[in-house]
């Protein structure tokens, strides 16, 4: 019974959950438009890591832990749950939210037989809203794209940066300018060029940004991801090329709001994800209370306006973060979770300083130049082993890889610990405001917002199904066959 129960009860249990878009669907208010906030891989941890870190830094609690318990917000939990696993990838996460069903980790509103899916902007685009992807990943990456777009695979971002040419998509702003260089393209097609003949306005960095008046838009802030917050905001020379995501936000806002039916938009926090894969608690901190500086200029537009409906929420949970309780009367958290104020890098820009083979006195010199922080002897001789490859974790399949060897020792002084460096199963938090807000209340599955969202504009589409035992073999077969091709 032990198998038979864990298939059937994990993978068939989203009939047990609430179904907002019937309770949407009778409410008699409607959305004219609709912004959905993603922080990306926000475990609990992290959204309550800002909160408090906020109110030292700041003397008040976070914007969204403020905004939770103001009048007019739902507060509810999100089942996140994929085709194949209770722990989710964002591919799938964010077609759920996309197409309405579940898929295989790793595919973007498409099952293993090819079968594609209608999208929300498809839809939306075709009644005449308009719709926008804002984000501080690459602009093709899993989450925006999972509300636009089919892909066999999500890692296939030529093809997400193609596909997008073709979707209507009015507003596009993120990273991720090499998937659109003729110079860094495999097929070396100039889609700049391709962009710019389609009417957009291609803007680089966060001067042209902020000048920006066009109708369509594609900014594109990096090569790669927008650069973590923290790198951000203690590097004057990427400060004045790379937008917040508060200003992307608000930019995509004005651009949309002309818009006489309407319009979607889709704002992504990403990199709360990445530092959680890295185990970097400042990473993760600093992105998540840039992210909810974003949502304040999207409930206070929709404070303004009446008629939009503001989700805020996550894809799935990532690594855990907690701070623990240390020393006597557990006084020393207090001072682990305010060392955080000293951290000015990521994980990333670390190990960039440290190099390859660095000694134990250039790893204790980097970490308490870049973070404040003091390195034991033995401390300094473990950071200094990742740069060769050596961890004293190599056993363990959660933490041999150099950033959580990384976050091991630096837990040490932040008194911050992690699960692993993957996602998690975890239900999500989601808050939202405006029309048709109750749908969020209680536990819902993330398959249930593509319904609630297009309720909002009286529309209804039903795409195909597949359960897991269909799904399965075919994707073995998708696999072998990539692999042989």
């Amino acid at each position: 019974m032990g198998a038979e129960l864990s298939r059937r009860s994990l993978f068939g249990a989203g009939a047990l959950l609430a179904v907002p878009s019937l309770a949407f669907a009778q409410s008699k208010a409607k959305a004219k438009n609709v912004i959905f906030c993603v922080s990306d891989g926000m475990s609990m941890g992290a959204l309550t890591l800002a909160d408090q870190l906020s109110k030292i830094r700041d003397g008040r609690p976070s914007y969204w832990a403020r905004l939770m318990s103001q009048a007019g917000m739902v507060n509810g939990l999100q089942d996140t749950r994929s085709l194949n696993s209770v722990v989710t990838d964002s591919s799938a996460a964010a077609s759920a939210w996309g197409s309405g069903r579940h898929i295989w980790n790793g595919q973007v509103n498409m099952f293993p037989d090819g079968t594609k899916l209608r999208t929300l902007t498809q839809l939306m685009i075709e009644a005449g809203v308009r719709c926008g992807l804002v984000t501080t990943a690459t602009i093709t990456h899993a989450t925006p794209a999972g509300f636009c777009v089919n892909a066999p695979s999500r890692d296939d971002q030529d093809r997400i940066a193609v596909e997008y040419l073709t979707s209507g998509v009015d507003v596009l702003m993120g990273g991720g300018s090499r998937y659109f260089d003729p110079a860094e393209r495999k097929d070396k097609r100039d889609l700049f060029a391709d962009f710019k003949g389609k009417g957009y306005e291609v803007v680089r960095d966060r001067d042209g940004l902020l000048k920006s008046s066009a109708n369509k838009v594609l900014g594109l802030f990096n090569s790669s991801h927008v650069p973590y917050t923290v790198d951000r905001d203690n590097d004057p020379a990427l400060a004045k090329v790379t937008p917040t995501l508060e200003e992307m936000a608000k930019k995509a806002i004005e651009n949309l709001s002309k818009s006489p039916k309407g319009f979607l938009l889709q704002i992504e926090g990403a990199r709360i994800d990445h530092a959680a894969h890295s185990n970097d608690v400042a990473g993760l901190v600093y992105d998540q209370l840039a992210f909810e500086d974003a949502v304040r200029v999207a409930i206070d537009f929709a404070k303004r306006d009446g008629e939009t409906l503001v989700v805020i929420t996550s894809d799935h949970g990532n690594g855990n973060p907690g701070l623990n309780g240390y020393g006597s009367a557990y006084g020393d958290a207090n001072l682990g979770l305010q060392s955080l104020l000293n951290h000015k890098a990521s994980y990333g820009t670390i190990l960039k300083d440290l190099g390859l083979k660095a000694t134990p006195a250039k790893a204790a010199e980097v970490v308490e130049n870049r973070l404040g922080v003091k390195l034991t002897a033995a401390e300094s001789e473990i950071v200094a082993g990742i740069t060769d490859g050596k961890t004293p974790y190599g056993s363990s399949i959660f933490y041999r890889a150099a950033n959580a060897t990384l976050g091991v020792v630096l837990g040490n002084h932040s008194k911050v610990t992690w699960t692993s460096t993957n996602h998690t199963s975890d239900h999500v938090l989601v808050t939202a405001f405006g029309p048709g807000s109750q749908a969020f209340h209680g536990l819902t599955a993330n398959t249930s917002y593509f319904d609630t969202i297009l309720a909002a504009k009286d529309l209804r589409h039903e795409n195909p199904r597949m359960t897991y035992e269909v799904a399965k073999p075919l994707w073995e077969k998708m696999k072998e066959k990539t692999t042989d091709g």
